[in-house]
């Protein structure tokens, strides 16, 4: 299963993936729609798939302002559908991570 599929966190210019999403090869519907939560509060980042929480990744490079993208990689035989994409503003801080 490819990094892009996995709702890996994919940082800098450079990308490269700090850290790894986790039980995604058992969530993952590859023929049907799949769920994803993906949250930002401050430096950390916390995705869910399918409901259960995958990543939790506390960021070094986080900004605190920006766009929020949605990618395909180019010149590749890929295809993905979008529906019910939501967004909404978060007010608190999460706690640190240990």
């Amino acid at each position: 299963m490819k990094r892009d599929m996995t709702g890996s966190p994919y940082i800098g210019s450079k990308g490269n993936y700090p850290v790894e999403a986790e039980g995604v090869a058992e969530l993952l519907k590859k023929d049907d729609w799949n769920t994803m939560r993906v949250e930002a509060r401050g430096d950390v980042y916390t995705v869910w798939l399918s409901g259960q929480q995958v990543l939790r990744y506390q960021s070094d490079s986080a900004i605190a302002k920006g766009p929020v993208g949605l990618q395909l990689h180019p010149n590749r035989d890929m295809q993905i559908d979008f529906r019910n994409i939501r967004l909404a503003r978060l007010s608190a801080e999460p706690a640190e991570l240990k």
